[in-house]
């Protein structure tokens, strides 16, 4: 029982230590994946520490902000009928229906305020023809209707994520409207009341 024991434990380390954090200064590095998570597919980062200092990790939650050109997300892609990998092209297929698809694709629709969990942190080369000594991106494959973020960062800067700071910036900046709402009477006491007590748990 105690050599069973001594096992597990020892296969618990090897499995543990597998797992990677990668931080935004390893991105601003031009690291590759394969420096970064010892594999060209950057598989297995079980933890990001963003721009921002904030630590992002598979099981964490991600808040979407607005899309970036206003009606869908430049940073969001559907991934429900593609895999992981799909960033590169199928080279049996020619270029106007890759175009075509990509397009569909990107195409996600306004869901902003909602929330999506993390189920996949994943380095990915910027330049997918030399993955051995390009630098990567942080790529996101999120539980929600089938959606993968295709660089993390980006989306963080144009706000299509939104961080810490942001969501409390934002959640004032919306208080600020229902008091104005409020004050010309087109919402109730009651209404902003309960509409400020809702914000209130994302100000900080």
């Amino acid at each position: 029982m105690r050599k069973l024991v001594v096992f597990l434990m020892i296969v618990t380390g090897v499995f543990s230590s597998e797992a990677q954090t990668v931080t935004y200064q390893d991105i601003l590095a031009h690291k590759s994946a394969k420096e970064l998570t010892g594999k060209k597919s950057g598989d297995n980062i079980s933890r990001y520490v963003a721009s921002n200092g904030e630590v992002f990790e598979v099981g964490s939650t991600i808040t979407y902000g607005y899309p970036a050109n206003g009606k869908y997300y430049l940073y969001f892609r559907d991934v429900t009928s593609g895999v992981l990998g799909s960033l590169a092209e199928d080279e049996n297929t020619n270029a106007s229906t890759s175009a075509a698809n990509r397009e569909v694709n990107e195409r996600v629709e306004n869901r902003s305020g909602g929330v999506a969990t993390i189920k996949k942190i994943q380095c990915v080369p910027v330049d997918p023809y030399n993955r051995a000594t390009a630098g990567c991106k942080i790529y996101l494959v999120l539980n929600r209707g089938g959606l993968a973020c295709t660089n993390f960062e980006e989306a963080i800067a144009t706000r299509e994520i939104l961080v810490k700071a942001d969501e409390s910036e934002d959640a004032l900046q919306e208080l600020k409207r229902w008091k104005e709402k409020l004050d010309l009477q087109i919402i109730t006491q009651e209404e902003y009341d309960a509409k400020k007590a809702e914000l209130m748990k994302k100000i900080r």
